[in-house]
């Protein structure tokens, strides 16, 4: 009983139609918080620039004297520095991709005929009568 009084009450609030479209002129102190997040990519670039700095130096001094854990070490700050260099440049492009991927989304109720089916991905018509489709045989 109170199984089907929540599954009611979240079918009806299912229903309701939710919408999310980002409007910048509806936030007040966009242009506080665009700085901010650009001011925090600045540091994460020399972060990203100091971390490559340091871990080649560090990787050349190992292997040149011959220390493994200051080496491997080296080379992680290396990688990790590019990574992070990466990240920081390929951010907005990313939350851009995802965001048009989704809103494409939909909510999975159409108010067509088709049961709740997808339409076939390919379809395929003969307009050739010389073209005869025999019967699938029993061992086949």
């Amino acid at each position: 009983m109170i199984v089907d009084a929540a599954s009611a009450r979240a079918t009806g609030l299912l229903l309701a139609s939710v919408q999310v479209k980002p409007d910048e002129t509806k936030a007040p102190g966009i242009n506080a918080l665009k700085d901010l997040v650009n001011g925090l990519a600045a540091y994460a670039i020399i972060a990203a620039v100091a971390a490559v700095l340091l871990g080649g130096i560090a990787w050349a001094l190992g292997e040149r004297m011959g220390l493994d854990r200051a080496s491997s070490m080296g080379k992680s700050g290396v990688l990790a520095g590019f990574g992070l260099a990466f990240l920081v440049g390929a951010a907005a492009a990313f939350v851009n991709f995802f965001l048009a991927t989704g809103s494409t989304a939909s909510s999975g109720t159409k108010a067509d005929s088709t049961n709740g089916m997808r339409p076939p991905a390919i379809v395929r018509t003969v307009d050739d009568p010389a073209v005869v489709h025999d019967e699938p045989s029993a061992s086949s």
